[in-house]
């Protein structure tokens, strides 16, 4: 999610008081971006938080936010345990939301650059008799928000590496120049695509006098808000902390561009990007290659090929899939989701090849595995022992978009009452060779899901020339864009188009203009009067040219070039911040300060189409009045069939009658 927020800056900290700061790495940024749950009264779950090198840091506690609720009493505890030694249990009571438990690390050390966390949960119905764990209704999660704490010194030149992984949930983006270049703005672009696959919530700011806050009003030793600034470091100056962050040269006069700098803010740790093609350099952020740069205070990065991927079959552990495993008390669900913006370019999925493992039950219980793929029963088999067990997934036309959401349920028939058997759990997990099979796409995008593919190598984005005095008009909902339908490693490259002109793309684009990108044909035209969405009996359902704010999106193919085209409702040709934009289904959106306000199809859709009310012809006027007419051409039938048939009984009559 993207936001524009105005703050009004404060003070910061003044280093020479504080002797650390402290920030939380939220499991929600390692991979549980849902957290994780626990039921029928057993589980066990490990995870393992990376705790960064370079700067001077101590662990300090465990911030365990959880979801506790039960319908029948019973003695639950969860027990908490790091590098495999006990440190906490807590009593569950099965009546508790948004439950908050600090568990204190002092002495805990990290064991190859990461932090051991262990949860186990347990419990019993009563102490006297013993029921079906089902019966007792329990759950347990452990929310996204739950949080390991490090104390992080104020003094001394952080690097790189740490800096980025210790950045807060939110972060601000700050473009330093007055009239930042089109590198500036992909830069911006890119490090918030970055950071919103890692699950952080990114706002953008402009100027050096709106520098946000970085730590809480009442509490200066509590870091929450990230900072990275693009931009010229000469207008950083009477900001940074001395010493300033000094920029790779070649030698100790000469700087290299594309640096990115690693540097502090009333002992604050920030990140710059700085010099001219800073945009390779903001894909830096989230690259596995910033654990180089571990021990660096500053880097220069040179041109990047990212390798487009396997083009027939791709497996989960090369999309870098985290395995889905959970133990089974009965029932288990496995999720993983695969975006299209992950597959090689050109590509789309055609079937999917699970390989589920599920460990035997010690009674001789078979388990049954189902598939679910966005939530449609796709494949059901009865587990194999002793080998993965396959479902062969084949993907319907239409019913995989933009993202693929897949739950594998394991179910056992578990024979646990009258005290026969304690509840045991055994495991189950979708194994990394499963694997998804391509196949290729047509010359041109029906949905916005599709634009992913012609995005996977790169993507232009062509904004108004104005974007260089007002950046904030449309960098949220571009950067919102790009995160749901570009990869990571695909390339940015802004580029600024005069007033007045019609935007020119020479790749698959994104363009935001009052006009159409140059030889585009138009899925709603602009050009026919006031824009009106109506059902099949005509009457309107959406009246644009009532918005006076707002955005329409659609796809256009401009000569063979295959883009978004963003025109902007408003007078300012500002885009409107939403909370979240998703694309996935259609190929026209309504845009507006809730997000996508209508997504249809011109292609497809049988219930809505576009009508140019203020256009008359005599094809809208049919339209408009077609069942009268078709009504009034059968009365008139009928007429003339009752009169002919009148005509000819009297001529029989007066026949009969002679």
């Amino acid at each position: 999610m993207v936001a524009v927020v105005p703050e009004v800056r404060e003070a910061p900290a003044d280093p020479q008081l504080l002797k650390s700061i402290s920030v939380g790495v939220l499991f929600a940024n390692v991979g549980y971006p849902n957290g994780f749950r626990f039921s029928n009264l057993g589980g066990r779950r490990e995870i393992y938080i990376p705790v960064p090198q370079g700067i001077e840091l101590s662990l300090a506690a465990l911030k365990l936010v959880f979801d506790d609720v039960s319908a029948h009493d019973a003695r639950r505890s969860l027990e908490v345990l790091v590098n495999d030694r006990s440190v906490s249990a807590v009593a569950l009571d099965g009546k508790s939301s948004a439950r908050t438990v600090h568990v204190p690390l002092l002495g805990a050390v990290a064991r190859d650059g990461f932090l051991k966390l262990s949860f186990l949960y347990s419990g019993a119905a009563t102490q006297d008799r013993c029921i079906d764990v089902r019966y007792v209704g329990d759950s347990l999660t452990v929310r996204p928000e739950s949080a390991v704490e490090f104390e992080v010194g104020v003094r001394g030149a952080p690097s790189i590496a740490a800096t980025a992984a210790l950045l807060p949930q939110n972060v601000a983006i700050l473009l330093s120049d007055p009239s930042p270049p089109s590198e500036d703005v992909a830069a911006a672009l890119t490090l918030a695509r970055s950071l919103s696959a890692n699950g952080r919530q990114i706002s953008f700011y402009h100027g050096v006098e709106n520098l946000p806050p970085l730590v809480k009003p009442d509490d200066r030793r509590q870091w929450i808000r990230g900072l990275i600034v693009v931009g010229g470091l000469d207008r950083m100056v009477g900001h940074v902390d001395a010493p300033l962050p000094s920029l790779a040269s070649t030698a100790e006069t000469t700087p290299i561009d594309n640096t990115l700098a690693a540097g502090r803010i009333g002992g604050i740790p920030m990140l710059m990007v700085t010099d001219a093609a800073s945009a390779r350099a903001g894909r830096l952020i989230g690259n596995p290659s910033l654990a180089a740069l571990r021990d660096t205070p500053s880097a220069s990065v040179g041109h990047v090929t990212s390798p487009n991927g396997p083009t027939e079959r791709v497996s989960f552990d090369e999309l870098g899939l985290v395995p889905a495993k959970a133990e089974v008390f009965g029932r288990a669900d496995l999720a993983v989701t695969i975006a299209n913006r992950m597959l090689a370019g050109g590509t789309r999925p055609s079937r999917i090849l699970l390989d589920v493992m599920v460990a035997p039950d010690g009674a001789g219980e078979k388990a049954v595995v189902s598939a679910f793929l966005n939530e449609r029963l796709m494949s059901s088999a009865v587990a194999a022992i002793g080998e993965p067990t396959r479902l062969d997934l084949a993907l319907p036309e239409g019913l995989v978009g933009a993202v693929a959401n897949i739950r594998v349920v394991v179910q056992r028939r578990s024979a646990q009452g009258d005290c026969r058997f304690e509840p045991q759990g055994y495991p189950a997990e979708i194994l990394g060779s499963s694997s998804v099979i391509l196949s290729p796409t047509g010359a041109t995008a029906r949905d916005f899901s599709d634009l992913s593919t012609f995005w996977a190598n790169g993507v232009e984005v062509l904004v108004p020339s104005t974007t260089a005095v007002k950046p904030l008009s449309v960098l949220p909902m571009l950067a919102d864009v790009l995160d749901g339908l570009s990869r990571e490693s695909a390339p940015i490259a802004v580029r600024y188009v005069d007033a007045g002109a019609a935007p020119a793309p020479t790749a698959s684009f994104i363009a935001v203009s009052n006009l159409a990108p140059v030889g585009a044909g138009q899925r709603v035209s602009f050009d026919r009067g006031r824009v009106a969405i109506v059902d099949r009996s005509g009457r309107t359902r959406l009246d644009v040219g009532g918005f006076t704010t707002g955005a329409v999106a659609q796809i256009v193919t401009a000569g063979e070039i295959p883009g978004l085209w963003i025109k902007p409702l408003g007078a300012d040709s500002a885009l409107p911040v939403a909370p979240g934009v998703d694309l996935d289904r259609g190929d026209v959106a309504f845009l507006d300060k809730t997000g996508v306000a209508l997504a249809m199809s011109t292609e497809r859709d049988t219930l809505l189409r576009v009508s140019y009310p203020e256009q008359s012809s005599w094809l809208s006027t049919f339209e408009r009045f077609r069942s009268w007419i078709i009504g009034g051409i059968w009365v008139l039938i009928t007429l003339t069939l009752l009169f002919i048939l009148q005509r000819l009984y009297r001529r029989r009559a007066t026949a009969a009658g002679e």
